[in-house]
């Protein structure tokens, strides 16, 4: 069985990360970026928000559809296991952070638990394209 995820495969996963990051970008935006009020959120960030827990629920897909084959499989040959580990550890801290914000956090932990995931999901493409650029070059011609 090959480690590598079949073409119309990979571009839904990254299709549904882009769609968590541009999301997340838009609400950090929105945030910190476009507040003429520091007191009155932008109009911006409850739309975002609502786009970014549709694109999670994709993530979260996204994240299932590659652990049966394509995780177990790259772990048992020993391939990518560095990057790919800190995919699934950075994976990890967004789905609970992202439950800790919505339904966990109170108010004094509630920015902390936030600067930790939206910390987390500024390195996640970074994350990606390093698994990604791994797994290519670990590639073996003709296969």
């Amino acid at each position: 069985m090959s480690i590598a995820l079949p073409g119309r495969h990979r571009r839904l996963i990254y299709l549904a990360f882009a769609f968590l990051v541009l999301s997340g970008l838009v609400w950090l935006g929105g945030r910190y970026g476009l507040r003429s009020d520091p007191e009155l959120p932008h109009p911006l960030e409850a739309w975002a928000l609502k786009l970014h827990g549709a694109a999670a629920m994709l993530g979260l897909l996204a994240l299932g559809s590659v652990l049966p084959q394509h995780v177990r499989f790259a772990w048992r040959a020993r391939r990518n296991r560095t990057s790919g580990a800190t995919m699934l550890s950075l994976a990890g801290i967004l789905i609970l952070t992202g439950y800790g914000l919505y339904y966990a956090a109170d108010e004094n932990l509630r920015p902390w638990i936030s600067l930790a995931h939206w910390a987390s999901g500024l390195v996640l493409p970074a994350g990606l394209i390093w698994h990604v650029a791994a797994g290519r070059r670990r590639k073996k011609p003709g296969s």
